[in-house]
Protein backbone atom coordinates (compact mmCIF):
# COMPACT_ATOMS: atom_id res chain seq x y z
CA UNK A 1 0.00 0.00 0.00
CA UNK A 2 1.29 3.40 -0.90
CA UNK A 3 0.03 6.77 0.19
CA UNK A 4 -1.05 7.78 -3.34
CA UNK A 5 -3.33 4.76 -3.73
CA UNK A 6 -4.73 5.38 -0.25
CA UNK A 7 -5.37 9.03 -1.09
CA UNK A 8 -7.21 8.07 -4.29
CA UNK A 9 -9.36 5.60 -2.35
CA UNK A 10 -10.26 8.33 0.14
CA UNK A 11 -11.53 10.58 -2.65
CA UNK A 12 -13.89 7.81 -3.78
CA UNK A 13 -15.63 7.50 -0.40
CA UNK A 14 -19.19 8.59 0.24
CA UNK A 15 -20.41 10.09 3.49
CA UNK A 16 -22.07 6.76 4.25
CA UNK A 17 -18.66 5.11 3.80
CA UNK A 18 -17.11 7.65 6.16
CA UNK A 19 -19.78 6.97 8.77
CA UNK A 20 -19.29 3.22 8.39
CA UNK A 21 -15.52 3.51 8.72
CA UNK A 22 -15.94 5.68 11.82
CA UNK A 23 -18.15 3.00 13.35
CA UNK A 24 -15.59 0.31 12.43
CA UNK A 25 -12.74 2.35 13.91
CA UNK A 26 -14.64 2.72 17.19
CA UNK A 27 -15.40 -1.02 17.21
CA UNK A 28 -11.71 -1.82 16.64
CA UNK A 29 -10.68 0.08 19.77
CA UNK A 30 -12.86 -1.07 22.64
CA UNK A 31 -10.41 -2.11 25.33
CA UNK A 32 -7.50 -0.60 27.19
CA UNK A 33 -5.23 -3.06 25.37
CA UNK A 34 -6.51 -1.73 22.04
CA UNK A 35 -5.80 1.84 23.11
CA UNK A 36 -2.30 0.91 24.26
CA UNK A 37 -1.61 -0.87 20.97
CA UNK A 38 -2.75 2.21 19.02
CA UNK A 39 -0.60 4.50 21.12
CA UNK A 40 2.45 2.26 20.66
CA UNK A 41 1.85 2.12 16.92
CA UNK A 42 1.67 5.91 16.68
CA UNK A 43 4.83 6.30 18.78
CA UNK A 44 6.73 3.82 16.61
CA UNK A 45 5.70 5.73 13.51
CA UNK A 46 6.65 9.10 15.01
CA UNK A 47 10.04 7.86 16.21
CA UNK A 48 10.77 6.25 12.87
CA UNK A 49 9.74 9.37 10.96
CA UNK A 50 12.07 11.45 13.10
CA UNK A 51 15.01 9.05 12.67
CA UNK A 52 14.42 8.83 8.92
CA UNK A 53 14.13 12.63 8.59
CA UNK A 54 10.70 12.23 6.96
CA UNK A 55 8.60 14.44 9.25
CA UNK A 56 7.94 17.01 6.51
CA UNK A 57 6.84 14.33 4.02
CA UNK A 58 4.62 12.78 6.66
CA UNK A 59 3.03 16.13 7.52
CA UNK A 60 2.19 16.72 3.86
CA UNK A 61 0.74 13.23 3.46
CA UNK A 62 -1.33 13.45 6.62
CA UNK A 63 -2.74 16.85 5.69
CA UNK A 64 -3.64 15.59 2.22
CA UNK A 65 -5.40 12.50 3.63
CA UNK A 66 -7.41 14.45 6.20
CA UNK A 67 -8.33 17.09 3.63
CA UNK A 68 -9.63 14.41 1.24
CA UNK A 69 -11.93 13.00 3.91
CA UNK A 70 -13.20 16.50 4.71
CA UNK A 71 -13.73 17.20 1.00
CA UNK A 72 -15.97 14.14 0.72
CA UNK A 73 -18.13 15.50 3.54
CA UNK A 74 -18.23 19.00 2.12
CA UNK A 75 -19.14 17.67 -1.33
CA UNK A 76 -22.16 15.96 0.23
CA UNK A 77 -23.07 19.06 2.26
CA UNK A 78 -22.21 17.68 5.68
CA UNK A 79 -21.80 20.49 8.16
CA UNK A 80 -18.35 20.44 9.71
CA UNK A 81 -17.20 19.74 12.30
CA UNK A 82 -18.79 16.30 12.28
CA UNK A 83 -17.69 13.61 14.75
CA UNK A 84 -17.51 10.80 12.18
CA UNK A 85 -15.66 12.91 9.62
CA UNK A 86 -13.19 14.06 12.26
CA UNK A 87 -12.59 10.49 13.45
CA UNK A 88 -11.93 9.17 9.93
CA UNK A 89 -9.86 12.19 8.90
CA UNK A 90 -7.60 11.80 11.95
CA UNK A 91 -7.22 8.06 11.43
CA UNK A 92 -6.50 8.56 7.71
CA UNK A 93 -3.89 11.18 8.55
CA UNK A 94 -2.13 8.82 10.97
CA UNK A 95 -2.15 5.95 8.46
CA UNK A 96 -0.75 8.24 5.76
CA UNK A 97 2.11 9.23 8.09
CA UNK A 98 3.02 5.58 8.52
CA UNK A 99 2.78 4.82 4.83
CA UNK A 100 5.55 7.32 4.17
CA UNK A 101 7.98 4.99 5.98
CA UNK A 102 6.19 1.66 5.46
CA UNK A 103 9.37 -0.06 4.29
CA UNK A 104 11.34 0.69 7.47
CA UNK A 105 11.69 -1.84 10.33
CA UNK A 106 8.81 -2.05 12.80
CA UNK A 107 6.45 0.12 10.81
CA UNK A 108 4.57 -2.74 9.13
CA UNK A 109 3.34 -4.00 12.50
CA UNK A 110 2.32 -0.47 13.47
CA UNK A 111 0.39 -0.07 10.22
CA UNK A 112 -1.44 -3.35 10.87
CA UNK A 113 -2.57 -1.95 14.23
CA UNK A 114 -3.67 1.36 12.70
CA UNK A 115 -5.31 -0.50 9.80
CA UNK A 116 -7.86 -2.17 12.04
CA UNK A 117 -11.28 -0.83 11.16
CA UNK A 118 -10.39 0.06 7.57
CA UNK A 119 -11.68 -3.17 5.98
CA UNK A 120 -14.19 -1.22 3.87
CA UNK A 121 -11.29 0.02 1.74
CA UNK A 122 -10.08 -2.86 -0.43
CA UNK A 123 -6.73 -1.13 -0.93
CA UNK A 124 -6.02 -1.68 2.80
CA UNK A 125 -6.75 -5.41 2.72
CA UNK A 126 -3.09 -6.20 3.46
CA UNK A 127 -3.45 -4.50 6.85
CA UNK A 128 -6.40 -6.69 7.81
CA UNK A 129 -4.42 -9.93 7.76
CA UNK A 130 -2.69 -11.22 10.89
Amino acid sequence: MDVETFGQALTELSVDDVRGIAEDLHAACVSTADEIALTRAMLIIEQTLRRAHKLHDAASASLAAATKVQAVAQHENVELPDDDVTCVARAAAQLARGMIIADLPGVDDALHVLGKGWHRLPCLAEFQAA
